[in-house]
């Protein structure tokens, strides 16, 4: 999406008053360290009439109603409204609690519409934990895979960019990743594998442990693959994340481990722009109905 289509898209947007972050009862229910839960494009606002929050509010609720619950989430960017206001990161913070408070890990990563050093302010020790100085870039492990998260917002000082960039820096660190690492991992960016496509040839030749690509910042369900024509070529599957809240596929997607693959799960609940404004059109549900329960299964080997 460019910057063009986002700015027709967001004046369109109605303001409503905002679904406070809920508590969800404690129940007994286990984690499964198998299980993660990944959202993206949240666009959450701090002036608290943005319908994202709503709507974010309603993806969480989903999320904590699951048994077993999920033992990590990955927030893939966009965590903010439009450009990374602190208040939005506030706000964040109060309606993800509900999460924190079941006791899920919650990861945190960079998009487009989100600000660094702001991010910081709130989320400091996050931001002070990163593998790379100047980035956020971290590695979830789960039992038999791993995640790794790197930053692929280029923050510009004047205006949003909506084009996706991973720094020098953070590629050299992944090459030294994948030279040592024993076990299979993910590449997880915001900015898709298409959209910087130089960088994801670079990713898929750090090591033939580089399994997959996951990514948001399309808002939708989408299923690729990616080459590196190199060494004989290489194939990667690619899966893109709904928006867990604004416009398009709206919903979750769980990762469950399962020793020698990964199972990838689209919980979508709708697909549409989230306004009062717009007139309903039965291709969003045709839409929603294709896509909510669809597997995607991708291997370690």
């Amino acid at each position: 999406m460019n910057r063009r289509e986002f700015i027709l898209n967001a004046s369109a947007f109605s303001l409503a008053s905002c679904v406070h972050a809920q508590k969800v009862a404690s129940t007994d229910k286990r984690h499964d360290e198998s299980l993660a839960v990944i959202v993206s494009d949240c666009h959450i606002c701090g002036d608290k009439k943005w319908h994202a929050n709503d709507e974010m509010v309603k993806t969480l609720n989903q999320i904590l109603a699951l048994d077993p619950l999920p033992a990590k989430m990955i927030v893939m960017g966009d965590i903010a409204a439009l450009v990374g206001l602190k208040k939005d990161y506030i706000e964040a913070k109060k309606v993800f609690k509900p999460i924190v408070d079941a006791g899920i890990k919650i990861s945190w990563m960079m998009g487009n519409h989100d600000r660094r050093d702001v991010f910081a302010e709130v989320f400091p020790e996050w931001a002070k934990s990163s593998e790379v100085e100047g980035s956020i870039v971290h590695v979830v492990k789960m039992p038999s895979v791993d995640l790794v998260l790197l930053d692929s917002l280029d923050q510009l000082k004047k205006k949003n960019n909506h084009d996706g960039k991973v720094s020098d820096a953070q590629i050299k660190w992944l090459e030294k990743f994948g030279a040592s690492t024993k076990r299979p991992f993910f590449v997880c960016t915001h900015h898709d594998g298409r959209q910087m496509k130089k960088f994801a040839q670079t990713a898929i030749g750090t090591s033939k442990l580089m399994r997959g690509y996951v990514h948001g910042h399309r808002h939708s369900w989408m299923l690729d693959a990616l080459h590196d024509w190199k060494d004989g070529g290489r194939l990667v599957r690619s899966v893109g994340m709904p928006s867990a809240a604004l416009w398009g596929d709206i919903g979750f997607v769980t990762l469950r481990d399962k020793g020698d693959y990964a199972e990838f799960k689209i919980y979508e609940r709708d697909c549409f722009f989230p306004s009062p404004d717009f007139k309903r059109e039965e291709s969003w549900d045709v839409l929603r109905k294709e896509n909510d329960g669809a597997i995607v299964k991708v291997l370690y080997k």
